[in-house]
């Protein structure tokens, strides 16, 4: 026997497997359902790091390990949780960039973490995102100014109009 090996002799003896707190019993090593999901979102988020939106998983990640502890009510089970994820990433990377969308969806969560009770769906986070600002490239048209003065141009002359209507 070395002393690097683990020996679980008793009952209710506190352990750690992977820096998370595991318990010993009669049936063997336990480890809590709360702890199997976060192991799971980790290999999740690490089996991933080449793919393009990695950077939209980073953020679903963090709000996932944030809120699964929660035990909220209706949360994904534990060997669920990678494929929740995976929808959350299908749905809500749908049309993202991270230049344009990277702090609309960090608040988004803030706000999410603020008012939800029970575990969230995708679309409650798309309802909280803050509107997208998209800044004008050089050379463009900022069709908003465009479309803004020409309401002005139209109001004045729909009123030169009534006025000499009498």
């Amino acid at each position: 026997m070395t002393q690097n090996t683990n020996i679980i002799s008793a009952t209710g003896v506190q352990l750690t497997v992977q820096g998370y707190p595991a318990r010993s019993g009669p049936g063997g090593l336990h480890i809590p359902k709360t702890v199997q999901g976060i192991q799971k979102m980790i290999v999740w988020r690490n089996e991933h790091e080449s793919a393009p939106d990695y950077w939209l998983r980073l953020l679903i990640y963090a709000a996932f390990q944030r809120m699964f502890p929660r035990r909220m009510q209706d949360a994904p089970a534990a060997d669920l949780i990678e494929v929740v994820a995976e929808d959350w990433v299908e749905i809500i990377g749908e049309g993202m960039t991270e230049e344009l969308d990277r702090e609309r969806i960090i608040a988004g969560f803030k706000l999410l973490f603020r008012e939800c009770r029970r575990w969230p769906q995708p679309a409650e986070l798309l309802k909280r995102l803050p509107r997208r600002i998209v800044k004008p490239q050089a050379g463009t048209v900022n069709v908003e100014a465009v479309d803004e003065a020409a309401h002005a141009r139209s109001a004045e002359a729909l009123n030169a109009i009534l006025e000499s209507l009498g």
